[in-house]
């Protein structure tokens, strides 16, 4: 696709898709957080955060509570030109 319209449907077009980016950028960062608050289905929540990331419009970013297995959280990534 030549068309940057085209190709930002393509990533962004999904439902739920433009919801978890709502949420991050207010600070959901976490996917129990992100499930809960938004009412999404765990598998389409993590198909949602896969393609953004994949897309660079996100950030994995693993953290570890004492106790706890290690998990992830999600940041919108910076500006890329």
């Amino acid at each position: 696709d030549t068309c940057s319209i085209a190709r930002t449907l393509a990533i962004i077009g999904d439902r739920w898709t433009l919801l978890v980016l709502r949420d991050v950028a207010n600070g959901v960062r976490r996917f129990d957080e992100l499930a809960a608050h938004l009412g999404i289905a765990r598998n389409v929540l993590a198909g949602r955060l896969a393609t953004l990331a994949q897309a660079g419009l996100v950030e994995r970013r693993s953290y570890h509570e004492p106790g706890e297995r290690a998990r992830h959280e999600y940041r919108l990534s910076g500006l890329r030109r």
